[in-house]
């Protein structure tokens, strides 16, 4: 009986703190990367003063729900945002990747290569997929992951934006399913 109790102790402990690192980092909290640099090489100082960052986080350019969002962003927000807001897009997807998917569909914004998953482990957003379902990927839909990212790690985000003023996050939104996506109108909303 004592053996069942505390195996049933450490898995609610266990469930309950996998569960709550799929939340990302809460409204708040300081930026934990401070600089950010995009496949085009501008760099960016995420705690500079007097500006907004939009971070969007997405899977890759393999994702058509991804893509939608994007494309979406690019339309609906991009034309409304002010000069000191500036909107990123990160995936894992490496540069040469990223760069081509910046170019195929003419996105305005900043698009951020994070093949190492460095920002999106720092925003407790990395979804590592299991080694069946990279497979799955590459021999059903020739969705190569390690081949966009150019790793084995198998980390991909969960689909997530997050809002950062001043160095800290003043908006965060994360999805575990991932063809749910933050609505622009929310996004356009918190950046007034």
């Amino acid at each position: 009986m004592k053996y069942l109790f505390w195996t049933f102790a450490i898995t609610f402990i266990n469930l309950t703190f996998a569960l709550s690192s799929l939340n990302g980092l809460e409204k708040g909290t300081t930026v934990p990367i401070k600089d950010i640099v995009t496949v085009s090489g501008k760099k960016y100082s995420l705690t500079e003063k007097n500006k907004d960052f939009i971070l969007v986080f997405f899977r890759g350019s393999w994702c058509p729900y991804c893509m939608s969002q994007l494309k979406s962003i690019e339309s609906d927000i991009v034309p409304q945002l002010k000069k000191n807001q500036i909107l990123l897009a990160i995936s894992v997807d490496k540069p040469i990747v990223a760069k081509k998917m910046k170019d195929k569909f003419n996105y305005t914004f900043g698009i951020v290569s994070d093949s190492k998953a460095k920002i999106l482990k720092s925003f407790n957003i990395s979804n590592k997929i299991s080694d069946e379902l990279v497979l799955k990927y590459k021999n059903s839909y020739s969705i190569n992951i390690e081949g966009d990212s150019g790793e084995s790690h198998h980390i991909i985000a969960h689909p997530a934006v997050y809002i950062v003023k001043d160095g800290r996050i003043s908006f965060s939104d994360v999805h575990i399913n991932y063809k749910e996506r933050t609505d622009n109108k929310v996004i356009l909303k918190e950046l007034k």
